[in-house]
């Protein structure tokens, strides 16, 4: 049976639960589709840090879920302790600035949820 928008919703739900790096791609983990995709990936590794991806790209109904779950049109879209972050950009500049590497180590508390 063929996954709704709404069933999608509760596997993002599941999936942010599990795993502490969360990344909504287009590709798989080791084989990127888009440069953002990629990007945002390319920093975890660079960090050493584990993460899961799941391929937007395998359901459309996957990427109308994920846009709608956060309200951001792009992907990539990570999250980390269950926590939306952003996409390519925003992890790129968090990982620059120092601060993704802060928040991962647990110096830096999550921002609130709105």
């Amino acid at each position: 049976m063929p996954h709704t928008i709404e069933s999608w919703k509760q596997q993002i739900r599941e999936d942010i639960a599990r795993h502490r790096v969360m990344i909504y791609a287009k590709g798989e983990k080791n084989a990127a589709q888009c440069g953002y995709s990629h990007g945002a990936m390319e920093v975890f590794r660079r960090l050493g840090v584990p993460y899961e991806v799941r391929n937007v790209l395998a359901d459309e109904s996957l990427m109308d879920a994920i846009c709608e779950y956060t309200d951001w049109p792009t992907i990539p879209q990570v999250f980390i302790d269950g926590t939306f972050v952003g996409g390519c950009d925003i992890v790129t500049e968090l990982y620059e600035s120092g601060e993704l590497q802060q928040r991962l180590s647990g110096q830096t508390p999550p921002p609130s949820a709105q």
